[in-house]
């Protein structure tokens, strides 16, 4: 166990499963209490902490009333549920554990230049959540 992993057992307040894997993002499966954290060769610390953090507050702050009106969900509201999803638990994590705020910022501004969201050049007005 790294000091990453001890870290989002602190800050989720159990004793999480931490799964690194080659996967393309982070991912919280908040039944079996799984963080899921991708093993990017280029990820620097304060991406890590970001990841983290964000997931963290996934498993703190979503429920599965949230997963249950998900699944059941197939239209294309769904998309934009999960971006309200994260911008709510976002905000809650970073009110909880305020120095997370500089982290997130941060890491955003990181992932914004290296065009990780796959934005730069596209109209955002045309961009769909579905």
């Amino acid at each position: 166990m790294n000091s990453k992993d001890i870290l989002a057992k602190l800050l989720a307040n159990e004793n999480l499963n931490i799964v690194r894997a080659p996967v393309s993002t982070a991912s919280m499966d908040i039944k079996s209490r799984t963080l899921t954290l991708p093993q990017w060769k280029d990820m620097t610390e304060t991406v890590e902490e970001m990841l983290i953090g964000h997931e963290v507050g996934h498993a703190l702050f979503t429920n599965e009333d949230y997963l249950k009106r998900e699944d059941n969900d197939p239209s294309i509201l769904h998309g934009y549920m999960n971006v309200l999803e994260d911008v709510r638990i976002e905000k809650k994590i970073k009110n909880k554990y305020p120095g997370l705020r500089t982290t997130f910022i941060q890491a955003y501004k990181e992932l914004a230049e290296r065009d990780f969201f796959e934005l730069s050049g596209r109209d955002l007005t045309k961009i769909n959540l579905s």
